[in-house]
């Protein structure tokens, strides 16, 4: 293996292109980088105090087409290890192609950039991660996953335009996560203001904790366990189901301009609507706009144990209690039970929200009308 030593420096960024590469990044008593190949062309270029280096990687042979289409993952394969002492706090990569790993354990990292246009990347960390603040993510095509053993950060930045994002274990101030197409899995986490965006794909945040949320999605289902109990949701889709879980059963102010016979909203806690965002509170706020879908919102009391409580409630046949009725069916059956409208006249009502005779039939005498 080639070596290259670079014991003082703090701010490393490294370009590559015209080959594939296989790049570990982990921590280390001196830093210093290896490569596994000499026909490449390595060049550095170093600040006055030594202290900040660019390292540009290059890969010159080939045949002609594997450069000029960047083929090159088919063609030739380099590994690189990158080892990083307690100096070393900023670290940007420039990638035409790469499969990277890296170990945050024990690093004295603030910030990881990390650019590539196809290949997997993998982060893993630890509660020794005392010092990360920034962590940006940008690939091409290839699948991202992310372990951070519970690190604090202030902003988690990924973008892909093809693959699965996987985050577990992070507690972010702000994440900004935006894809083309790919499934996104954030799990045992917490996020203070997350912004997601999603082109073509689900989006499942489960067992974590979200305050405010901007969520895009032109197809695909949204689930969120759980919204903190002073949230502030906004959720545009144009085709998919949003299955929310919400800390608390107090009220949720809603602004939904729901499209009739494609979306409905279902909710086991009072929703408040409004078509006056300047009269919203600013917690408590769910803003919803949903071309073709289903809305499930439910409140729960949680403790310390929330996934077991969600878990049990998840697993009740509340197909034929009242919990999960939309707006409108609440306020057709209040308006019966106070005797305000017919029965006949609540079937018709009914049948306005797309059931046939016979399931409005059913609807009523399940509850006892």
């Amino acid at each position: 293996m080639q070596k290259i030593d670079l014991n003082d420096v703090k701010v490393i960024k490294i370009k590559a292109k015209n080959f594939h590469g296989r790049i570990k990044i982990c921590h280390s008593e001196i830093t210093y980088l290896e490569y596994g190949d000499q026909d490449i062309n390595v060049g550095t270029a170093w600040n006055s105090d030594h202290t900040s280096v660019s390292i540009d990687i290059d890969y010159e042979k080939g045949d002609f087409l594997s450069k000029f289409f960047s083929f090159s993952k088919m063609f030739h394969e380099v590994p690189i290890n990158l080892y990083i002492g307690d100096q070393v706090n900023d670290i940007t990569l420039d990638l035409s192609s790469a499969d990277i790993e890296t170990d945050l354990d024990s690093t004295n990292l603030y910030n990881l950039a990390i650019k590539t246009r196809s290949g997997d990347v993998d982060i893993i960390g630890s509660n020794q991660t005392k010092t990360l603040k920034s962590l940006r993510v940008d690939t091409g095509s290839g699948d991202v996953s992310i372990d951070l053993n519970n690190s604090e950060m202030d902003e988690l930045i990924l973008k892909g335009a093809s693959g699965d994002f996987e985050i577990h274990n992070v507690n972010i101030s702000y994440g900004d996560f935006s894809m083309a197409s790919g499934d996104v899995l954030v799990q045992n986490s917490k996020i203070v203001n997350l912004k997601l965006s999603v082109a073509s794909g689900d989006v499942l945040i489960k067992n974590s904790i979200v305050k405010v949320a901007n969520f895009k999605s032109a197809s695909g289902d949204i689930s969120v366990d759980s919204l903190d109990r002073d949230f502030y949701c906004i959720v545009n889709t144009a085709s998919g189901d949003i299955n929310l879980i919400v800390q608390g059963r107090e009220k949720i102010y809603l602004e939904a301009p729901i499209h009739r016979y494609s979306s409905s909203i279902r909710s086991n806690v009072d929703l408040v609507q409004s078509s006056d965002s300047s009269t919203m509170p600013k917690k408590r706020v769910l803003k919803i706009n949903v071309m073709s879908g289903d809305i499930s919102i439910k409140g729960v009391d949680l403790h310390e144990k929330i996934i077991e409580e969600v878990e049990k409630e998840e697993s009740k046949d509340i197909s034929k209690g009242d919990e999960f009725l939309t707006i409108e069916e609440k306020k057709i059956l209040s308006l019966l039970k106070e005797g305000k409208i017919s029965r006949s006249f609540a079937i018709e009502l009914l049948k306005e929200l797309g059931y046939s005779e016979e399931l409005a039939e059913k609807f009523l005498k399940d509850r006892g009308e």
